[in-house]
């Protein structure tokens, strides 16, 4: 909820519901990766339990199993602000005929938005995530995609709830994929579950993988190349302590009044073997 310094609770309240839904609309970490939310909860760090792979074992019916010893390993995720500020004089709010409320709302919505998906997709490295396929320079293909799933599946990596994995690539590494398919006389991306996946970054579903384009998607060592990844949600954590709020602060002698967006929320890495990165080119051409 905004705590509102003015009075004019309507143009904030609208204010609030065009930023959150732009900043839903524009970040797809909370839609792809495995959420804890902490709001409400002490503290700001949330400590996710890793826990190991057994074997089972075979033992006549009255010979006693052994015991196994399990050790269980934990990724501290550390949640943090992230602001946004936008300043509106009096002269631009008196004279302007659009809906000031809902475009402020829009460009803070978008600007928190934004930061949140480089913060989590800044975490497909190298440093982070060993396997990979595909290469710099080389377009991705469905083939790329088609040798990660199997990478995970040879893993037993988990799926989401409808068995799917996930992909976040580049929008020009996404190009190539859409271009390959069409070029070889392919059925299109599949748009089953769009009704429930309504986000402009969805582009579709391929060999159970639910495919995402994301600009956040940092570059490679060469400009040209990015590093995509497609990986099971448990592979990495997103916690949010704090939704998006937004407050004012009226300014008299500058004549005009701040309006300042704020969350705070983290994504780190989980389980890096439920990870494969995907390299390739980013040029759309």
């Amino acid at each position: 909820m905004a705590n509102l310094n003015s009075g004019d609770t309507q143009l904030l309240t609208n204010m609030l519901q065009e930023a959150v839904f732009t900043a839903s609309e524009k970040s797809i970490a909370d839609k792809v990766f495995k959420v804890y939310d902490m709001t409400g909860t002490p503290g700001l760090v949330a400590q996710i339990p890793v826990y190991p792979e057994i074997a089972a074992q075979e033992r006549d019916q009255t010979t006693e199993v052994a015991d196994t010893a399990m050790t269980v390993a934990s990724v501290d995720i550390t949640a943090a602000e992230i602001q946004a500020r936008l300043d509106v004089s009096d002269l631009l709010s008196e004279s302007t005929i659009r809906n000031m409320g809902s475009d402020v709302g829009q460009i803070i919505g978008s600007s928190i938005g934004e930061q949140i998906d480089t913060n989590a997709f800044a975490l497909f490295t190298e440093a982070n995530i060993s396997a990979d396929v595909g290469d710099n320079a080389d377009e991705v293909t469905p083939n790329t995609i088609l040798n990660a799933v199997y990478q995970l599946r040879s893993l037993n990596a988990p799926t989401d709830a409808q068995g799917d994995y996930h992909c976040v690539l580049h929008p020009g590494q996404a190009f190539n994929v859409a271009k390959t398919l069409t070029a070889n006389g392919a059925i299109a991306l599949s748009n089953k579950g769009n009704d429930m996946l309504s986000s402009s970054a969805y582009v579709g579903r391929l060999f159970n993988v639910k495919v995402w384009q994301s600009s956040a998607i940092a570059a490679d060592s060469v400009a040209t190349d990015a590093q995509g990844c497609v990986f099971s949600p448990s592979a990495f954590g997103h916690v949010i302590k704090r939704p998006l709020r937004i407050e004012s602060q009226r300014d008299a002698s500058m004549r005009h009044t701040e309006y300042v967006g704020t969350t705070a929320v983290a994504s780190a890495v989980v389980k890096a073997a439920y990870a494969v990165r995907i390299k390739g080119d980013k040029t759309i051409s």
